[in-house]
């Protein structure tokens, strides 16, 4: 009876330690979410000839999707007036990997014109690319060409099962910037203006969101 008693002690002891850890865990997870979360508002609204402004957002939109944080802006280049509108989110991984683009912009009416190609957009001050998913979406008043990848660790990653890949991570980034190109013919994504943008966004995005990867 003796054993059975200590057996049932050391088996409840076990079970404190487990969910204290377990505890400690989830809070520390929610503390990096919460910070990761709050650094999407510090993204700079001007990048070179590139100036922003925020966009009206549908909260309940991006609730259903539980994003801890996102914005919604439109670059606009002083120059050239080209511009871009760009959509990033920060939440829990296994909500950020589900809604892909095929699923997002079918609700908007888009439908996937081609299939997916990952692209690599290289700027000149790394040598490691960013790899992102391009592709072409229409509908009957537009076309739109978009890009789209996830970020957990400071690396942008055209992943194809972002669910596998980034589980276990506390927080997930996802970045979407799109063009109108309804009036342009077929652009091949090395030519795109939104290319080109990313060159000049990607490196001032990560330095935001990821301000001790370099140190």
């Amino acid at each position: 009876m003796m054993y059975a008693r200590y057996c049932a002690f050391l088996a409840a002891i076990a079970i404190l330690l487990t969910s204290g850890v377990l505890c400690y865990s989830l809070g520390k997870d929610s503390e990096q979410l919460d910070a990761a979360a709050a650094r999407v508002a510090l993204v700079p609204k001007a990048i070179g000839a590139w100036h922003a402004q925020d966009e009206a957002t549908d909260d309940r939109a991006f609730e259903q999707t539980s994003a801890k944080g996102y914005l919604v802006r439109q670059y606009v280049n002083q120059e050239t007036k080209a511009s871009v509108l760009v959509i990033l989110m920060c939440g829990r991984p296994g909500k950020m990997a589900v809604h892909t683009p095929e699923v997002c912009y079918s609700g908007a009416g888009y439908e996937l014109h081609d299939q997916p190609a990952a692209c690599a957009i290289q700027n000149e001050h790394s040598s490691e690319a960013a790899q992102f998913w391009t592709a072409q979406f229409t509908k009957k008043a537009g076309r739109l060409r978009l890009y789209w990848a996830w970020n957990a660790r400071g690396s942008w990653e055209a992943s194809a099962a972002p669910r596998w890949q980034f589980r276990g991570e506390p927080f997930l980034y996802k970045l979407y910037v799109s063009r109108d190109v309804s009036q342009q013919s077929a652009v091949a994504p090395q030519a795109d203006v939104t290319a080109e943008f990313l060159r000049r966004f990607v490196p001032e995005l990560n330095r935001t969101l990821f301000p001790h990867a370099e140190s």
